[in-house]
């Protein structure tokens, strides 16, 4: 006999399995099997804590200018010609039927691409409103393990790595490219694997970035990374394993990171002030 409604799935994306007796976080909310019920196994952010982290948002609503219609829409909705909100069900109400379809078209076109470049700029200045909120916040000892695992969530939807990685296996950080020609490039999300070493993991960095790595000649300039928060070398063993720091507490999942080309003869090896405060200003 089949109980299909039986039993809850782990809420953990990673996991998915069916757990008859599933786990509630106390936290979150959500269900768990026994493996990811606790707050670090599955990155846990309190539902009643999220908004201390970013603006807080007041919901406009746009009411319909057509006749007699009283809903309204969170979203305005503007008419490319008269250039009033008008919601779905009223969306074609004539205005466009005066114009020749050419022209109509044409006015359909330049509306759409006039929403694009609106949504890319919202869309810019509300990442920079939460990027400043996780900064803050990460100041505050009390919020900034949350800040943390907020700032891994967003990596781990667009970072980039081996695809042969196990999703389990992916430690994720945003790393700033080498300094070229005194112009400094805008970091990217990428990850590697807890099982690499960091030598192995500079390697797999330096080819998603498209830049010249010299680590296996001698007397040549060679690529190291550096924490972005205090530019401190992150090792000097090449087969130091990332899943180790991160376990040690030496590096944090999500952390940004800067890959910068160094005299590797010299000791310590570190990263010029200068060249960490134009790093750090390319961030802000």
């Amino acid at each position: 006999m089949e109980f299909p409604d039986f039993g809850k799935q782990c809420a953990n994306k990673d996991c998915k399995q069916l757990d008859f007796l599933p786990v509630k976080c106390d936290k979150c909310h959500a269900l768990f099997c026994k493996d990811h019920s606790t707050f670090d196994s599955h990155l846990c952010v309190p539902i009643e804590c999220t908004n201390d982290l970013g603006p807080k948002l007041e919901t406009t609503w746009f009411k319909c200018t057509f006749d007699s219609c009283i809903s309204k829409n969170p979203c305005e909705m503007l008419c490319p010609k008269c250039d009033k909100h008008y919601c779905l069900a009223h969306r074609h109400h004539g205005c466009l039927d005066e114009l020749p379809g050419k022209e109509a078209r044409k006015v359909l076109r330049e509306a759409a691409k006039k929403s694009k470049e609106l949504f890319t700029i919202a869309k810019e200045e509300a990442d920079k409103k939460i990027e400043a909120s996780l900064r803050q916040a990460e100041l505050q000892p009390e919020k900034r393990r949350m800040a943390q695992q907020i700032r891994l969530m967003k990596l781990k939807g667009k970072a980039l790595g081996d695809n042969k990685i196990p999703v389990i296996d992916r430690v994720y950080f945003t790393i700033h490219p080498p300094i070229k020609d005194n112009k400094v490039t805008s970091a990217v999300p990428l990850f590697t694997s807890k099982t690499w070493t960091v030598g192995r993991s500079i390697d797999l960095f330096a080819v998603r970035l498209k830049i010249e790595n010299r680590n296996d000649k001698t007397n040549t300039p060679k690529l190291r990374l550096f924490k972005l928060e205090d530019g401190e070398h992150l090792s000097d063993q090449m087969d130091r394993v990332i899943g180790r720091m991160v376990t040690d507490g030496l590096i944090f999942n999500g952390d940004s990171l800067i890959l910068h080309y160094v005299d590797a003869t010299r000791n310590p090896v570190e990263i010029e002030p200068d060249k960490l405060m134009e790093y750090k200003l390319s961030s802000v």
